[in-house]
């Protein structure tokens, strides 16, 4: 490998990621953005460390940058639910690398090869109407034996039986959730961390709809055309909001309480809680249900006395931060099978390698395989 080479490597890894000069050197420690410049041009040799640094950086691997990749890797396009309003490439990278590692973790365990779990298959014709939407939610929530309280299960599910790999990353102003359906690490989500549980659980559900239709309505095609786009958005909501708030369920739990026809708002905010849902989105789902009417819904959404109520009663509950379960438990798995070192595993989980006793210990996981047991064959 010469230096021209190398530099071209590093330029377009910058490139990628949407960084300029400026912005790179920066985040690479360099005090001056003339020091990139030369190193781009082939002009200054790079430490071994600092390739560790570009590598960082620019979300890649080192021997891409040291190699080439001498097999190109497909495109990873996201479906933005709401896409960020700027460095959207970098954000990107940085999430397409994660599922790298996770797809990764999968593979050092042998878990690549055991498909992508169960398979739904949407054509076009079934969704066209509202009540088509419906009825496929009821057949997901069916198949993936969801129960009563689909918000509860919901993110386990999709992990171990459809083997969507679901991160959780604090977006903030940069973007609400994505998903993509990749040929190499297969069904992802990606969920802003900063959400309310609540909101996290719809917003599960609605990546959900774009996961299993998404070779009915490629990304492209609704990058296209904002028509398309709103009219699947809307059909994803409408999904989210029947699957995680199965009707006759709904319907048991409000009569229960209603008193002469009459609900009070501390029982809507209750019941919503129950569910794992805002309680925006019950109001709107009793709408759909036709138990009250849709303007009467609208109004009640943006009802401050109801919105106080909320907040009071939400208030009370200890709400520990989303974590990636399934992500954990594969790098802690590698870690004891000694598939990944202790620093390895600190980076992935992105915790201090001095903390790493401790944060199994609070976890109620070990890194010691222990003894065998022999098994009988059935």
């Amino acid at each position: 490998m010469t230096k021209t080479e190398l530099a071209d490597r590093l330029r377009k890894a910058r490139e990628a990621v949407g960084l300029s000069i400026g912005e790179a050197a920066t985040r690479l420690g360099f005090g001056n953005y003339q020091t990139l410049t030369n190193i781009e041009k082939g002009e200054r040799e790079v430490k071994a460390s600092e390739l560790t640094q570009f590598a960082k950086t620019y979300f890649c691997s080192l021997n891409s940058l040291l190699m080439g990749e001498d097999i190109p890797q497909p495109a990873v396009h996201f479906l933005w639910r709401r896409a960020p309003s700027e460095r959207k490439a970098e954000i990107e990278a940085s999430i397409k690398q994660r599922f790298e590692e996770y797809h990764l973790l999968e593979k050092l365990l042998g878990l690549a090869e055991e498909g992508s779990g169960v398979m739904i298959s949407v054509l076009p014709a079934d969704i066209r109407t509202a009540y088509q939407v419906d009825a496929l939610a009821t057949k997901v929530s069916n198949l993936l034996n969801l129960g009563s309280r689909p918000a509860l299960s919901l993110q386990k599910v999709m992990e171990q039986m459809l083997r969507t790999k679901i991160l959780f990353v604090k977006l903030s102003e940069f973007g609400s959730a994505a998903s993509t359906v990749h040929p190499e690490f297969g069904a992802a989500i990606v969920v802003n961390s900063e959400e309310a549980p609540w909101r996290i659980n719809f917003t599960l559900a609605h990546e959900l709809f774009h996961i299993i239709t998404w070779n009915t309505f490629s990304p492209s095609d609704l990058e296209q055309s904002e028509a398309l786009f709103k009219d699947i958005e809307k059909k994803a909501e409408r999904f989210a909001s029947t699957l995680l708030l199965p009707e006759s369920v709904v319907r048991e739990e409000l009569n229960a309480r209603i008193n002469e026809h009459r609900l009070s708002f501390s029982d809507i905010v209750d019941v919503a809680r129950d569910f794992g849902v805002s309680t925006q989105a019950l109001l709107y789902r009793m709408a759909n249900m036709h138990l009250i009417e849709w303007d009467k819904a609208n109004a009640l959404a943006r009802n401050d006395e109801l919105m106080m109520i909320d907040r009071r009663i939400r208030r009370d509950v200890d709400y520990e931060a989303p974590s990636s379960e399934r992500f954990m438990l594969l790098a802690v798995k590698c870690l004891r099978k000694g598939l990944i070192s202790r620093g390895k595993f600190s980076e992935l989980l992105d915790i201090n390698r001095a903390d790493i006793d401790e944060f199994l210990e609070y976890q109620g996981l070990s890194e010691v395989e222990g003894e065998s047991i022999e098994i009988m064959a059935s």
